[in-house]
Formats: C-alpha cells, sequence, structure tokens
C-alpha cells in the first residue's frame, strides 16, 4: 500500500492565510523550508501567490521570483518539491525546473497548458477552488466532473 506524502506548505507572499508575509524574505524562506524538511516534511510545498481572496494579483514575473531561490535551494539540497500556482507561466516555469508535484487550485483550466502536463514527469495536485474574481462557472451542467490529461489526450469523466 503507498504511502502518504506529508507536504511541508511555504507560503512566500505577502498577504497568504497562514503565516502572512513572514516568509517573504529569500533568507527566511529558506530557513523555513529547512526547518520543514527537519521537521519531517517529505515535500515542500511552495505557493509564491496568495490564494487569499482579499489579496492583490502577483504577475507571474514576481511570483516567479519569490519561488526560485527556493526551489534552486531545495533541488540542490536533494528535497522533493512541489509548487502552488494558477498562473500557467509560472506553472511552465516550474516544469522546466523539475519540480516532483504542480499544484493548482483552479484545476489546472488553461487548455494550451494541457499537452506540457501531460508530457511531464511532475505529478499533478488538481484542486476547483471557487473565487469570484478568478473562478469559471462550475455550475454549467457540463456533466464533466474528472478530467484527466494523459500523453494520448484528455479525458473526462463524471462521476
Amino acid at each position: 500500500m503507498p504511502q502518504p506524502t506529508l507536504f511541508g506548505i511555504l507560503n512566500i507572499t505577502e498577504d497568504s492565510f497562514s503565516d502572512g508575509g513572514r516568509y517573504l524574505d529569500p533568507a527566511a524562506a529558506l530557513a523555513r523550508a529547512r526547518e520543514l524538511i527537519e521537521g519531517g516534511a517529505d515535500a515542500l510545498d511552495l505557493g509564491g501567490a496568495s490564494s487569499n481572496p482579499k489579496s492583490e494579483p502577483v504577475p507571474p514575473k514576481a511570483e516567479i521570483g519569490r519561488l526560485a531561490p527556493v526551489v534552486r535551494a531545495a533541488r540542490e539540497n536533494g528535497w522533493s518539491v512541489s509548487v502552488d500556482s494558477f498562473a500557467p507561466e509560472t506553472q511552465a516555469w516550474a516544469l522546466e525546473q523539475g519540480v516532483d508535484y504542480l499544484n493548482d487550485i483552479q484545476g489546472f483550466p488553461e487548455p494550451a497548458m494541457y499537452p506540457g502536463l501531460a508530457r511531464a514527469k511532475a505529478k499533478l495536485i488538481v484542486m476547483r477552488a471557487i473565487r469570484s474574481a478568478l473562478a469559471r462557472d462550475i455550475s454549467s451542467g457540463d456533466g464533466i466532473d474528472l478530467m484527466i490529461i494523459t500523453p494520448q489526450g484528455i479525458k473526462e469523466e463524471s462521476m
């Protein structure tokens, strides 16, 4: 039976729900990453843009700038890395860095990303969040509850 993976969540943001800017400085973020791994985390889940509904949007270039030092250090230390982002540009950058997981609270809604996601070795963490400014209408009645992305294409299933 597969063992669960324990993720240490590290928000490198100004306004996250849990830590509101404590790890925005790269040195603080790296120190916290080390603490999480030494405390038993199997992987780091790194977020550079808050999903807090009251947060200001973060341009992908700024999000990548927040993530890059921690992703680089994690890879150099052999730590498993997840990048939590709903920005396709940031997601593509994360895949180029060889992250182990890619986490999207919006469920990877950008079809242009599907071929790259299907080819990637990264495991996908697919969620669906309702957020007034960003969410698409999930009550459209399309009957699609699960979308499976594989190298062969996209398979939609109703559950």
